[in-house]
């Protein structure tokens, strides 16, 4: 494994606009992602106010939701919201996703 592959980062930040359409309902969001060393994400929650959690990774990359994000992430831009490994499992390990 290279050592790009081995650099993670975790990032939390909250969206404050609605998805819109037949999930306007599910309200705003706060997305949690995993970025490996070659800034693509790894992991991704979402976490909406109405209570729903998606989630997407290698093995669920995208469903009728939404999708695992694709862009490559600038960190520089997003550094501000930067959180810790231990904070981003522990939503992965405590929500129970809709969609896997």
């Amino acid at each position: 494994m290279s050592t790009l592959q081995k650099v993670k980062k975790y990032y939390k930040w909250f969206w404050d606009v609605t998805l819109g359409g037949d999930y306007d309902a599910w309200g705003t969001s706060t997305y949690f992602m995993e970025i490996g060393g070659d800034l693509y994400a790894r992991r991704q929650i979402e976490v909406y106010e109405n209570g729903n959690v998606l989630f997407y990774d290698s093995s669920h990359f995208s469903d009728d939701h939404g999708m695992l994000c694709d862009k490559k992430i600038d960190d520089g831009n997003i550094e501000e919201f930067e959180i810790s490994k231990t904070e981003f499992e522990q939503v992965w390990q405590s929500k129970t996703p809709i969609n896997k």
